[in-house]
């Protein structure tokens, strides 16, 4: 019997190499029916890909390339995905940006020297997982990506607190040893080896991010399940280990989502992101939309999951901590005795504050206020262009379209569920990175629309002012958020010398706002300086 298994085995393969040549060389030797709702949704996407439009980028169109082969679908497709990357690479010679991508295909010139980490932990993923479903002409043509990228990696100078980058940059360096060349891999491990000493001293710098997290979890879930070392497979599970804990720590059950400040945290109001790709994997949540910006624009992708299953790292099932409350929290996000996030978490409520702020998308005081996965959280947002809700989004430096709030210094600190924190701004002091167009500095408490505000014993109306001394509560679902403020007056600040700008005025107090429905929240705002245009109301 072992025989004649054997000898069937063996003229299985005998034909594979007899029938193969003949029907399609880069055809999958055991070919499998790819679902309709899979085909659908590839089909969706190859529309689009075929229609090149401006706003094509760089990780969809790779994206689909994966997706595509992974599930073995049509290798022309892959090599049309592949082709329009390829054009998207900047080869020119003289360019100081040869080697990396274009972020959207109608971008002029490469606008964002992070698009080559972006794109090439997708094609170094595609060669190593799925040659076989490739096409002469696309592994030729992802070799030649591969070669030029390779230059850009290794000009590019990423910050070792720029977590989620440098993590990819290290799985692009290891996935290309794999792939053939030596140099590369060494490199990805000298560059594995630098991130573990600088995060076993200070931490995840971006801290409690909803969506860097993701990256993170995903870039490291390659290293993990890939790496050609045993002991970095391991260091990457133990740093996975880290994480998770920290998202455990930090779990807010009610709202299903982190509570506590979040570092680089686009979504203000919710505080969603890729993360939550990784806790419907886990099963902590049942479902997410927030994976849009690795797609295709307006394309269907519910049933594509060749890259999820590929990053994925399930989390221990014993982090039993997110189910303790009350806790307190604190965690170390930097070198300085006041690089440190704290939070307190209560069963209906959270509430939390960074030791200081690292750039505008921090948002550094979060609270939450009884349940709801699609609740609006509680911070406090500092602006100068009429955008509370961080909805008019403004292309940046990075060419990316993000909202514009102010940053201010922040000193603070948390006992329990007490918070004391100073945020300073002044206008006249380039620090500060004012652009000119501020029409009105404001400080904007944002909180749940359903949220009552109450002062001197009654619920305040909407457009209600209110005195800057006075003490406010906002509650929901029972739970309560005291809100006392102290503002300096303008000729307080002139008196002391700090540098008070020209038309700056004492604030007004606060007065309570419903303007944000769309996004079922409301505010309470103070304005504090006027000066450099039209003033608020």
């Amino acid at each position: 019997m072992r025989r004649g298994r054997a000898a069937t085995h063996a003229l299985r393969h005998a034909l594979v190499v007899v029938v193969l040549p003949i029907a399609a060389p880069w055809a999958c030797p055991l070919a499998r029916a790819v679902p309709p709702a899979v085909v659908a949704e590839l089909e969706s996407q190859a529309a689009i890909l075929r229609g090149r439009g401006a706003d094509l980028g760089i990780r969809g169109v790779l994206r689909l390339a994966l997706e595509a082969a992974g599930v073995g679908y049509d290798p022309a497709l892959v090599d049309d995905a592949l082709f329009c990357a390829r054009s998207m690479q900047d080869r020119s010679a003289a360019s100081p940006h040869v080697g990396n991508f274009r972020w959207r295909l109608g971008d002029e010139a490469v606008g964002d020297e992070n698009a080559v980490e972006f794109a090439v932990q997708l094609t170094t993923l595609l060669a190593l997982d799925h040659a076989a479903a490739l096409s002469p002409e696309s592994r030729d043509r992802i070799a030649l990506i591969h070669r030029d990228a390779l230059a850009a990696i290794r000009r590019h100078r990423v910050a070792p607190g720029h977590t989620n980058v440098v993590l990819m940059r290290v799985w692009n360096l290891l996935a290309l040893g794999r792939l053939g060349d030596t140099a590369a891999g060494r490199e990805g491990r000298a560059a594995w080896d630098a991130w573990r000493a600088f995060t076993s001293r200070h931490g995840i710098t971006e801290s409690l991010c909803p969506t860097y997290y993701g990256v993170d979890l995903d870039a490291l879930g390659l290293i993990a399940s890939r790496a050609a070392d045993a002991t970095v497979r391991a260091e990457a599970d133990a740093a996975i280990a880290y994480l998770w804990r920290s998202i455990a720590a930090h779990w807010y059950a009610p709202s299903q989502r982190l509570a506590g400040p979040h570092a680089r945290d686009t979504d203000w109001l919710r505080g969603r992101g890729l993360l939550d790709e990784h806790l419907v994997a886990a099963g902590w949540i049942a479902s997410s939309s927030s994976d849009g910006a690795a797609w295709l624009p307006g394309a269907a992708h519910g049933q594509l999951g060749v890259f999820r299953a590929a990053c994925r790292r399930p989390p221990a099932p014993d982090l039993r901590m997110r189910d303790h409350v009350p806790r307190f929290v604190v965690e170390r996000c930097g070198d300085r005795p006041w690089s440190r996030s704290t939070t307190h978490l209560g069963a209906r409520s959270s509430i939390g504050i960074a030791g200081a702020t690292r750039g505008a998308e921090d948002k550094a005081f979060v609270a939450h206020l009884g349940g709801g996965a699609d609740t609006v959280n509680v911070t406090l947002v500092v602006d100068g262009h009429g955008d509370p809700y961080g909805r008019r989004r403004a292309v940046g430096a990075d060419g990316h379209r993000k909202a514009r709030h102010l940053r201010p210094l922040l000193a603070a600190s948390q006992e329990g569920p007490r918070v004391t924190a100073l945020w300073h701004l002044d206008p006249a002091d380039a620090a500060y990175r004012l652009t000119g167009d501020e029409t009105e500095i404001t400080a904007h408490l944002v909180m749940p629309s359903d949220a009552r505000v109450w002062c001197d014993g009654a619920i305040q109306a909407a457009g209600s002012r209110l005195s800057a001394a006075a003490t406010l509560f906002v509650e929901r679902e029972g739970a309560v958020l005291a809100l006392r403020a102290l503002l300096p007056t303008a000729g307080a600040g002139a008196a002391a010398g700090n540098g008070t700008a020209a038309g700056a005025r004492a604030p007004r107090g606060w007065r309570l706002v419903d303007d944000g429905a769309a996004w079922s929240a409301r505010r309470l705002t103070v304005e504090h300086a006027g000066g450099r245009g039209a003033a608020g109301p």
